[in-house]
């Protein structure tokens, strides 16, 4: 890493073959799963258009145009993010979608052990308190389980 004229860190990195592979799998099943759920679109984090409607395209044609697209810095986004306040946790079902230890209050054996879980944003890098939560609620569930 270096700094640039404005003080500000540039960031430089680049992609080995492997992480190539290892994103166009990611990128090939997040658009299957999408198809799957019913998506009308689906598109990439490409810097140019890529993008497919099931039915009138396929997987196959999305990665040949990702690929034609480019994978490193400038040519596909890499971000990640947590969803967070999606399905809050609370004392009631009134006003949250799971109780405190992530079960979902009318959907019996279904829980949420995530970000979701959160009242609402933390406006901070939740990971390791979605990683307690987590942990907390799975040993919680384990219990009940016996």
């Amino acid at each position: 890493m270096r700094t640039g004229r404005d003080g500000e860190p540039v960031v430089r990195y680049g992609l080995t073959s492997d992480d190539v592979e290892h994103l166009r799998r990611g990128v090939r099943g997040a658009a299957q799963i999408l198809e799957a759920m019913g998506a009308r679109r689906v598109y990439s984090s490409h810097s140019g258009w890529v993008a497919y409607e099931p039915g009138a395209g396929d997987v196959d044609g999305f990665m040949r145009d990702a690929d034609a697209c480019g994978w490193g810095a400038g040519q596909a986004q890499m971000v990640s993010f947590h969803i967070m306040g999606s399905a809050r946790m609370g004392g009631s079902p009134g006003d949250s979608v799971c109780d405190p230890n992530g079960q979902v209050w009318d959907t019996p054996g279904l829980y949420v052990f995530d970000g979701s879980a959160f009242p609402t944003a933390s406006g901070v890098n939740p990971m390791v308190t979605i990683e307690a939560l987590a942990h907390m609620n799975a040993r919680a569930l384990a219990a009940k389980l016996g």
